[in-house]
Protein backbone atom coordinates (compact mmCIF):
# COMPACT_ATOMS: atom_id res chain seq x y z
CA UNK A 1 0.00 0.00 0.00
CA UNK A 2 1.35 3.54 -1.12
CA UNK A 3 2.31 5.75 1.83
CA UNK A 4 0.56 9.20 1.70
CA UNK A 5 3.14 11.61 -0.38
CA UNK A 6 3.66 14.87 1.86
CA UNK A 7 3.43 17.74 -0.39
CA UNK A 8 6.65 19.17 -0.02
CA UNK A 9 7.66 15.73 -1.31
CA UNK A 10 5.29 15.99 -4.18
CA UNK A 11 6.43 19.47 -4.67
CA UNK A 12 10.12 18.41 -5.36
CA UNK A 13 9.37 15.46 -7.78
CA UNK A 14 7.91 17.88 -10.35
CA UNK A 15 11.57 20.00 -10.47
CA UNK A 16 13.02 17.11 -11.24
CA UNK A 17 12.12 14.38 -14.35
CA UNK A 18 14.01 11.30 -14.52
CA UNK A 19 15.50 10.52 -17.72
CA UNK A 20 14.22 8.20 -20.57
CA UNK A 21 15.27 4.61 -19.39
CA UNK A 22 16.92 3.67 -23.09
CA UNK A 23 18.49 5.71 -25.08
CA UNK A 24 16.52 6.13 -29.00
CA UNK A 25 17.23 8.11 -32.27
CA UNK A 26 14.50 10.24 -33.37
CA UNK A 27 15.74 12.12 -36.13
CA UNK A 28 13.78 9.95 -38.43
CA UNK A 29 10.62 10.47 -36.52
CA UNK A 30 7.27 11.94 -37.13
CA UNK A 31 6.59 14.88 -35.54
CA UNK A 32 3.46 14.73 -33.61
CA UNK A 33 1.66 16.79 -31.58
CA UNK A 34 -1.39 15.90 -29.09
CA UNK A 35 -3.61 17.72 -27.80
CA UNK A 36 -5.52 16.77 -24.97
CA UNK A 37 -9.12 17.98 -23.73
CA UNK A 38 -9.35 19.00 -19.24
CA UNK A 39 -12.39 20.28 -16.99
CA UNK A 40 -9.69 20.14 -14.50
CA UNK A 41 -8.06 23.43 -13.33
CA UNK A 42 -4.10 23.57 -13.67
CA UNK A 43 -3.38 23.12 -10.00
CA UNK A 44 -5.55 19.91 -9.85
CA UNK A 45 -3.72 16.56 -9.19
CA UNK A 46 -3.77 15.00 -12.58
CA UNK A 47 -3.11 18.52 -14.32
CA UNK A 48 0.08 18.69 -12.40
CA UNK A 49 0.90 14.74 -13.51
CA UNK A 50 -0.26 16.11 -16.96
CA UNK A 51 1.97 19.03 -17.14
CA UNK A 52 5.15 16.65 -15.56
CA UNK A 53 3.91 13.91 -18.38
CA UNK A 54 4.25 16.80 -21.70
CA UNK A 55 8.02 17.73 -20.63
CA UNK A 56 9.23 14.50 -20.14
CA UNK A 57 7.55 13.18 -23.20
CA UNK A 58 9.37 16.22 -24.81
CA UNK A 59 12.61 15.42 -23.55
CA UNK A 60 12.45 11.77 -24.08
CA UNK A 61 11.72 11.70 -27.49
CA UNK A 62 13.80 14.85 -28.56
CA UNK A 63 10.82 17.10 -29.44
CA UNK A 64 9.45 14.97 -31.71
CA UNK A 65 6.37 14.62 -29.74
CA UNK A 66 4.72 17.03 -27.98
CA UNK A 67 1.57 17.15 -25.31
CA UNK A 68 -0.43 20.01 -24.98
CA UNK A 69 -2.79 19.75 -22.29
CA UNK A 70 -5.67 22.63 -22.65
CA UNK A 71 -6.99 22.83 -18.63
CA UNK A 72 -10.37 24.26 -16.92
CA UNK A 73 -12.38 23.68 -19.70
CA UNK A 74 -10.74 25.47 -22.27
CA UNK A 75 -11.68 23.48 -25.47
CA UNK A 76 -14.74 21.17 -23.77
CA UNK A 77 -16.01 20.63 -20.55
CA UNK A 78 -15.34 16.07 -19.24
CA UNK A 79 -18.03 14.84 -21.23
CA UNK A 80 -17.57 16.68 -24.40
CA UNK A 81 -13.89 16.07 -23.89
CA UNK A 82 -14.72 12.35 -24.06
CA UNK A 83 -16.69 12.49 -27.01
CA UNK A 84 -14.08 14.78 -28.89
CA UNK A 85 -11.27 12.04 -28.39
CA UNK A 86 -13.48 9.65 -29.96
CA UNK A 87 -14.27 11.68 -33.02
CA UNK A 88 -11.01 12.51 -33.30
CA UNK A 89 -11.66 15.74 -32.89
CA UNK A 90 -8.64 16.06 -30.07
CA UNK A 91 -6.43 13.54 -29.92
CA UNK A 92 -6.35 12.73 -25.70
CA UNK A 93 -8.96 13.81 -23.00
CA UNK A 94 -9.16 12.80 -18.77
CA UNK A 95 -12.60 12.25 -17.47
CA UNK A 96 -14.01 10.81 -14.03
CA UNK A 97 -15.24 7.71 -14.53
CA UNK A 98 -18.60 9.24 -13.83
CA UNK A 99 -18.70 10.99 -16.63
CA UNK A 100 -18.17 8.09 -19.15
CA UNK A 101 -21.30 6.63 -19.30
CA UNK A 102 -22.61 8.26 -22.30
CA UNK A 103 -19.66 6.02 -23.83
CA UNK A 104 -19.85 2.80 -21.55
CA UNK A 105 -21.22 1.37 -18.46
CA UNK A 106 -18.52 -0.69 -17.92
CA UNK A 107 -17.13 1.87 -14.99
CA UNK A 108 -19.97 2.77 -12.89
CA UNK A 109 -18.96 0.48 -10.24
CA UNK A 110 -16.30 3.05 -9.26
CA UNK A 111 -18.89 5.05 -7.64
CA UNK A 112 -20.24 2.25 -5.05
CA UNK A 113 -19.87 3.50 -1.91
CA UNK A 114 -17.66 1.33 0.43
CA UNK A 115 -16.18 -0.24 -2.60
CA UNK A 116 -13.06 0.98 -2.15
CA UNK A 117 -10.85 -0.14 0.88
CA UNK A 118 -8.26 2.57 0.50
CA UNK A 119 -7.70 5.25 -1.58
CA UNK A 120 -5.35 4.14 -3.20
CA UNK A 121 -6.39 0.91 -4.03
CA UNK A 122 -7.41 1.84 -7.60
CA UNK A 123 -4.08 0.54 -8.94
CA UNK A 124 -4.74 -2.76 -7.89
CA UNK A 125 -7.77 -3.06 -9.68
CA UNK A 126 -7.60 -0.58 -12.50
CA UNK A 127 -4.31 -2.89 -13.33
CA UNK A 128 -5.99 -6.14 -12.89
CA UNK A 129 -7.73 -8.45 -15.40
CA UNK A 130 -10.98 -5.94 -14.71
CA UNK A 131 -8.93 -3.15 -15.96
CA UNK A 132 -7.65 -4.37 -19.07
CA UNK A 133 -11.41 -5.75 -19.94
CA UNK A 134 -12.47 -2.33 -19.47
CA UNK A 135 -9.09 -1.17 -21.86
CA UNK A 136 -10.17 -3.97 -24.74
CA UNK A 137 -13.91 -3.00 -24.69
CA UNK A 138 -13.15 1.15 -25.39
CA UNK A 139 -10.66 -0.11 -27.97
CA UNK A 140 -13.04 -2.06 -29.89
CA UNK A 141 -16.73 -0.02 -29.22
CA UNK A 142 -14.57 3.20 -29.11
CA UNK A 143 -11.27 3.79 -30.32
CA UNK A 144 -10.18 4.60 -27.34
CA UNK A 145 -6.71 3.58 -25.35
CA UNK A 146 -7.36 3.32 -21.66
CA UNK A 147 -4.02 4.66 -20.60
CA UNK A 148 -4.08 5.00 -17.09
CA UNK A 149 -6.68 5.50 -14.00
CA UNK A 150 -6.46 7.87 -11.03
CA UNK A 151 -8.07 9.07 -7.98
CA UNK A 152 -9.05 12.50 -8.65
CA UNK A 153 -9.64 15.91 -6.37
CA UNK A 154 -7.79 14.99 -2.96
CA UNK A 155 -8.97 11.23 -3.12
CA UNK A 156 -12.01 10.11 -0.76
CA UNK A 157 -14.95 12.55 -1.27
CA UNK A 158 -15.78 14.36 2.65
CA UNK A 159 -19.29 15.17 4.16
CA UNK A 160 -19.25 18.83 4.40
CA UNK A 161 -22.18 20.86 5.91
CA UNK A 162 -23.14 24.08 7.71
CA UNK A 163 -25.15 22.63 10.39
CA UNK A 164 -22.93 21.31 13.38
CA UNK A 165 -20.81 18.22 13.51
CA UNK A 166 -21.95 14.69 12.28
CA UNK A 167 -20.48 11.32 13.69
CA UNK A 168 -23.39 8.81 12.36
CA UNK A 169 -25.99 8.61 10.36
CA UNK A 170 -28.67 9.34 12.93
CA UNK A 171 -26.87 12.79 13.04
CA UNK A 172 -27.59 13.49 8.96
CA UNK A 173 -31.10 12.56 9.51
CA UNK A 174 -32.97 15.19 7.77
CA UNK A 175 -30.02 16.89 6.79
CA UNK A 176 -30.42 18.33 3.08
CA UNK A 177 -27.45 17.25 1.04
CA UNK A 178 -26.92 18.81 -2.34
CA UNK A 179 -26.46 15.82 -4.33
CA UNK A 180 -26.19 14.86 -8.51
CA UNK A 181 -29.08 13.64 -10.40
CA UNK A 182 -27.64 10.33 -10.00
CA UNK A 183 -29.87 7.76 -8.37
CA UNK A 184 -27.17 6.15 -6.80
CA UNK A 185 -26.46 8.60 -4.64
CA UNK A 186 -29.52 9.81 -3.87
CA UNK A 187 -30.71 6.44 -2.93
CA UNK A 188 -27.40 6.45 -0.65
CA UNK A 189 -28.51 9.60 1.29
CA UNK A 190 -31.96 8.82 1.23
CA UNK A 191 -30.89 5.16 3.61
CA UNK A 192 -28.74 7.22 5.49
CA UNK A 193 -32.00 9.25 6.20
CA UNK A 194 -30.77 13.07 4.98
CA UNK A 195 -32.77 14.58 2.61
CA UNK A 196 -31.08 14.29 -1.09
CA UNK A 197 -31.73 17.68 -2.93
CA UNK A 198 -30.20 17.77 -6.70
CA UNK A 199 -28.24 21.31 -7.03
CA UNK A 200 -26.35 21.85 -10.10
CA UNK A 201 -22.43 22.66 -8.94
CA UNK A 202 -22.53 25.90 -9.97
CA UNK A 203 -25.40 26.56 -7.95
CA UNK A 204 -24.02 24.75 -4.94
CA UNK A 205 -22.60 27.60 -2.95
CA UNK A 206 -25.53 30.02 -3.68
CA UNK A 207 -28.08 27.39 -2.32
CA UNK A 208 -25.00 26.37 0.75
CA UNK A 209 -25.28 30.21 1.64
CA UNK A 210 -29.23 30.26 1.53
CA UNK A 211 -29.60 27.77 3.77
CA UNK A 212 -31.45 25.82 0.36
CA UNK A 213 -29.23 22.84 1.25
CA UNK A 214 -27.19 21.94 4.15
CA UNK A 215 -24.14 20.26 3.17
CA UNK A 216 -22.99 18.40 0.44
CA UNK A 217 -20.51 15.34 -0.16
CA UNK A 218 -17.34 16.74 -2.06
CA UNK A 219 -13.65 16.07 -2.78
CA UNK A 220 -11.10 18.49 -0.26
CA UNK A 221 -9.97 20.10 -3.16
CA UNK A 222 -13.05 20.38 -4.89
CA UNK A 223 -14.70 22.17 -1.72
CA UNK A 224 -11.76 25.11 -1.78
CA UNK A 225 -11.54 25.32 -5.30
CA UNK A 226 -15.41 26.06 -5.41
CA UNK A 227 -14.52 28.61 -1.84
CA UNK A 228 -17.20 26.45 -0.94
CA UNK A 229 -15.10 26.52 2.58
CA UNK A 230 -16.56 29.52 3.24
CA UNK A 231 -20.15 28.25 3.29
CA UNK A 232 -19.50 25.24 4.90
CA UNK A 233 -17.84 24.37 8.43
CA UNK A 234 -17.94 21.03 9.42
CA UNK A 235 -16.51 17.91 7.68
CA UNK A 236 -16.99 14.13 8.83
CA UNK A 237 -14.43 11.73 7.17
CA UNK A 238 -17.06 9.11 5.86
CA UNK A 239 -14.40 7.21 3.41
CA UNK A 240 -17.52 6.21 1.14
CA UNK A 241 -16.37 7.21 -2.05
CA UNK A 242 -13.22 7.80 -4.04
CA UNK A 243 -13.20 9.44 -7.70
CA UNK A 244 -11.18 8.38 -10.04
CA UNK A 245 -10.06 9.36 -13.53
CA UNK A 246 -9.46 7.59 -17.07
CA UNK A 247 -7.19 9.10 -19.17
CA UNK A 248 -7.32 8.12 -22.64
CA UNK A 249 -5.83 8.53 -26.19
CA UNK A 250 -7.74 7.70 -29.49
CA UNK A 251 -6.55 4.88 -31.59
CA UNK A 252 -5.31 6.65 -34.62
CA UNK A 253 -3.60 9.44 -32.58
CA UNK A 254 -1.55 6.49 -31.04
CA UNK A 255 -0.69 5.39 -34.29
CA UNK A 256 0.45 8.70 -35.75
CA UNK A 257 3.64 7.89 -33.42
CA UNK A 258 6.52 5.52 -34.56
CA UNK A 259 7.35 2.36 -32.29
CA UNK A 260 10.30 4.71 -30.84
CA UNK A 261 7.73 7.09 -29.66
CA UNK A 262 5.20 4.64 -28.67
CA UNK A 263 7.84 3.41 -26.10
CA UNK A 264 8.95 6.95 -24.68
CA UNK A 265 4.89 7.29 -24.57
CA UNK A 266 3.95 4.58 -22.49
CA UNK A 267 7.27 6.06 -20.14
CA UNK A 268 5.33 9.37 -20.03
CA UNK A 269 2.18 7.56 -19.10
CA UNK A 270 3.65 5.76 -15.95
CA UNK A 271 5.29 9.09 -14.89
CA UNK A 272 1.68 10.43 -15.05
CA UNK A 273 0.45 7.58 -12.91
CA UNK A 274 3.13 7.69 -10.46
CA UNK A 275 3.17 11.84 -10.11
CA UNK A 276 -0.73 11.79 -9.83
CA UNK A 277 -1.07 9.49 -6.97
CA UNK A 278 1.86 11.13 -4.87
CA UNK A 279 -0.30 14.65 -5.97
CA UNK A 280 -3.64 13.96 -5.04
CA UNK A 281 -2.12 12.45 -1.60
CA UNK A 282 -0.57 15.99 -1.14
CA UNK A 283 -3.12 18.33 -2.14
CA UNK A 284 -6.01 16.30 -0.01
CA UNK A 285 -3.66 17.21 2.80
CA UNK A 286 -3.17 20.99 1.39
CA UNK A 287 -6.35 21.82 1.39
CA UNK A 288 -7.73 19.69 4.31
CA UNK A 289 -4.81 21.96 6.20
CA UNK A 290 -6.65 25.24 4.50
CA UNK A 291 -10.28 24.16 5.65
CA UNK A 292 -8.56 23.35 9.09
CA UNK A 293 -6.62 26.97 9.22
CA UNK A 294 -10.19 28.46 7.97
CA UNK A 295 -11.67 27.88 10.94
CA UNK A 296 -13.25 24.16 9.70
CA UNK A 297 -13.62 20.77 12.00
CA UNK A 298 -13.22 17.60 10.50
CA UNK A 299 -14.41 14.81 12.38
CA UNK A 300 -13.05 11.09 12.19
CA UNK A 301 -15.46 8.83 12.98
CA UNK A 302 -14.75 5.86 15.22
CA UNK A 303 -14.60 2.36 13.82
CA UNK A 304 -18.41 2.04 15.39
CA UNK A 305 -19.30 4.55 14.03
CA UNK A 306 -17.52 4.22 10.56
CA UNK A 307 -18.87 0.54 10.34
CA UNK A 308 -22.95 2.17 10.34
CA UNK A 309 -22.06 3.93 7.56
CA UNK A 310 -20.74 1.44 5.83
CA UNK A 311 -23.49 -1.07 6.73
CA UNK A 312 -25.62 1.61 5.02
CA UNK A 313 -23.50 1.98 1.79
CA UNK A 314 -22.87 -1.38 1.25
CA UNK A 315 -26.62 -2.35 1.69
CA UNK A 316 -26.77 -0.34 -1.59
CA UNK A 317 -24.39 -3.38 -3.48
CA UNK A 318 -28.20 -5.56 -3.38
CA UNK A 319 -30.67 -2.43 -4.72
CA UNK A 320 -32.50 -2.81 -8.02
CA UNK A 321 -30.30 0.77 -9.05
CA UNK A 322 -27.17 -1.24 -8.73
CA UNK A 323 -28.19 -4.67 -9.58
CA UNK A 324 -29.71 -3.53 -12.66
CA UNK A 325 -26.12 -1.86 -13.80
CA UNK A 326 -23.12 -3.64 -12.07
CA UNK A 327 -23.27 -7.52 -12.00
CA UNK A 328 -22.82 -8.90 -8.32
CA UNK A 329 -19.45 -10.83 -9.92
CA UNK A 330 -18.14 -7.69 -10.98
CA UNK A 331 -18.08 -6.03 -7.20
CA UNK A 332 -17.04 -9.24 -5.77
CA UNK A 333 -13.81 -9.09 -8.39
CA UNK A 334 -13.00 -5.43 -7.40
CA UNK A 335 -13.01 -6.91 -3.69
CA UNK A 336 -10.91 -9.49 -5.01
CA UNK A 337 -8.29 -7.41 -6.55
CA UNK A 338 -7.87 -5.15 -3.33
CA UNK A 339 -7.03 -8.04 -0.72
Amino acid sequence: MANPITFAFAAALATALPAATWAQDFSGSPSVTLRLSSASPAGMEDSRALTDMAEYLSEATDGTVTLKPFFASALFDEIKGMSAAQSGLVDMAIACTCNMTKQTDSMLFSDLPYLWNEMDNGREVWDSEIGEQISEEMRENLGLRALAFTPSGGGYRILWNNSGEIRTPEDAKDVKIRTTATPLEQDFWRRVGAIPTPVDIGETYSALQQDLVDGEHLQPAWLTLLKHDEVVKYGTEIGAVAVYRVLVINDDSYDKMDEAQKAAFEEAVQLFEDRAYGYNHALRDQEIAKFEAGGGQIYTPTEEELEQWREIGRSLWDSDTVTSTVPAELIQKVLDAQD
